[in-house]
Parts: structure tokens; C-alpha cells; sequence
């Protein structure tokens, strides 16, 4: 999810996190909650489960939606709570030189 940069856009938030509940909620309307919540416990199935890694996990708007209402507001917490920790930690004039993707799923983070 890119949220908008330009504070006199419509659609720009100042808190990454109404910006990311406001496109969930998008992905979400019109999924009927029984829809969404039986995607979700298939989901969660197939992943402590035995699914073949070349059957397809998200197969329709139901499963991704699911998902992501599922899995990104955890998602982005846990990586906001951790990168306010390493910020804290830092030192004041540090910055980074580069990054490291280990698995960037829905794009939460």
C-alpha cells in the first residue's frame, strides 16, 4: 500500500496506520463478514496444514482480503513497534545504508 505524500491530497493521512485501516476496510466492503471469516479459517488450514507449495493459497478476492485483514495490522504494528525500538536505539545522527527485504507480504510494513 503507497499511501499519498502530499498533505493537500484528498486522500493523504498523517498516520500510516488510519491510512492502512482505511484501505483494508475498502478491500473489505462488500465481503460478507461469514465470506471473509471462512477464507480466513481456510487460510489459517492450509498454512499448519499440508498444502502443496504450487497450489495456489490466495485463490480469489475473498482469500486476499481475508488475508490482509487478517494478517496486516499485526504486520504493521509488530514493524512499527520494532522500528521506533532500533530509532530509540540509535544513535541521533545514524542513518542507514540500505535495507534488508526478508519477506515483505502484503506490503504492511
Amino acid at each position: 500500500m503507497n499511501a499519498p505524500t502530499d498533505p493537500s491530497s484528498a486522500a493523504y493521512s498523517a498516520e500510516p496506520a488510519d491510512t492502512l485501516r482505511s484501505a483494508l476496510a475498502g478491500l473489505l466492503a462488500g465481503l460478507p463478514p461469514t465470506q471473509a471469516a471462512r477464507a480466513v479459517d481456510r487460510l489459517i488450514a492450509n498454512y499448519r496444514g499440508t498444502t502443496p507449495t504450487d497450489a495456489p493459497i490466495l485463490r480469489d478476492r475473498a482469500d486476499v482480503a481475508a488475508y490482509a485483514a487478517y494478517r496486516m495490522p499485526a504486520t504493521f504494528e509488530a514493524v512499527a513497534s520494532s522500528l521506533d525500538a532500533l530509532a530509540a536505539a540509535a544513535p541521533a545522527d545514524w542513518t542507514p545504508a540500505g535495507h534488508l527485504d526478508i519477506g515483505g507480504g502484503t506490503g504492511a510494513a
